[in-house]
């Protein structure tokens, strides 16, 4: 069979000419064809020994480069947070704190250090690796003084919650009203007690008033006794919590049982003769740790009977 004879087109004479199939032209072409490739070898290599990097490599180097500036351009934005949590730390020493009576948060612990050297280590060796480990320390300090001032806060909101059961809880207004109140026939202290006949401490205050005057509870507690006792005559006596204690005595009547919760300004009973009495009255004591306190000393006059009378609707 004959060899058939290629064509090609000569772009400069426009004439189709045969294709040359000897030897001595397929070594020509091959020699064309191997010295391009030895040339961009040779380029690859170069570049690869200069760089150090494959294409990839390459592309991931320059996006981390990117973000290592990104990160230690981020030191004026952590700034800034800082400075606004200086001020909340203020506010909280001065003010938060003072208000609930806790002493302020000591320097040393608001800006205790955090982390080490070898924290930090893995950054070291990259492009502008002092902004980045400047930026990551700046990030640990503020998430540790976010975390004392978190717990700053919590040691508040449980203060306030005392304060507030503290408040309610601590006798501090009258037993009875002041249209109802005589006079003060017996005050705090010791006195020559009119049926004994000698000099013994009176432990809280007497309210002359008429039989049937209501009693109010001063402040909210729980019923630690309705009873009759002697001496008392029928008696209520209320634990509020934190030391203290108050005591109704000489009732007529008491509307309360021991166990009883009881709020301030709740009705709790009836002013009486009962016990040893020369006549009508309250007497009414508070007791801090059992150490009879001054009842005077626990309330002043600033609600009138409307306003005393509103409260214990509530």
């Amino acid at each position: 069979m004959a060899r058939q004879t290629r064509y090609y087109l000569d772009s400069d004479t426009l004439t189709y000419k045969a294709v040359d199939n000897s030897f001595r032209s397929f070594i020509k072409r091959f020699y064309k064809y191997f010295i391009s490739l030895t040339i961009v070898s040779i380029v690859l290599f170069f570049s690869l020994a200069y760089y150090g990097l494959t294409p990839h490599e390459l592309i991931l180097s320059t996006s981390n480069k990117k973000l290592a500036a990104k990160i230690a351009g981020s030191n004026s934005a952590i700034e800034d947070l800082r400075s606004k949590l200086c001020r909340i730390q203020e506010n909280d020493d001065v003010i938060y704190r003072s208000f609930v009576d806790i002493k302020p948060i000591p320097k040393t612990v608001r800006e205790a250090g955090v982390g080490g050297i070898d924290k930090y280590r893995q950054f070291a060796g990259i492009e502008n690796a002092d902004g980045v480990i400047g930026a990551f320390k700046n990030i640990d300090k503020l998430q540790s003084q976010i975390g004392v001032q978190q717990n700053s806060f919590e040691d508040i909101e449980q203060m306030v919650h005392y304060i507030d059961g503290y408040f309610a809880a601590k006798p501090a207004v009258r037993p009875i009203l002041r249209r109802d109140q005589i006079y003060i026939s017996s005050e705090f202290g010791y006195r020559f007690h009119p049926i004994h006949k000698r000099n013994i401490l009176h432990s809280g205050i007497d309210l002359a008033t008429t039989i049937g005057t209501p009693v109010y509870a001063t402040g909210d507690g729980v019923v630690k006794a309705s009873m009759y006792a002697s001496g008392y005559g029928k008696v209520v006596r209320i634990s509020h919590g934190y030391g203290y204690e108050s005591i109704y005595a000489h009732l007529n009547k008491y509307i309360v049982q021991k166990g009883d919760s009881i709020t301030r300004g709740q009705l709790i009973g009836y002013t009486g003769n009962t016990g040893t009495s020369t006549g009508p009255h309250l007497h009414y004591e508070i007791r801090k740790n059992n150490c009879p306190q001054n009842p005077l000393f626990f309330y002043i006059d600033d609600l009138d009977d409307e306003e005393y009378l509103e409260m214990t609707k509530k």
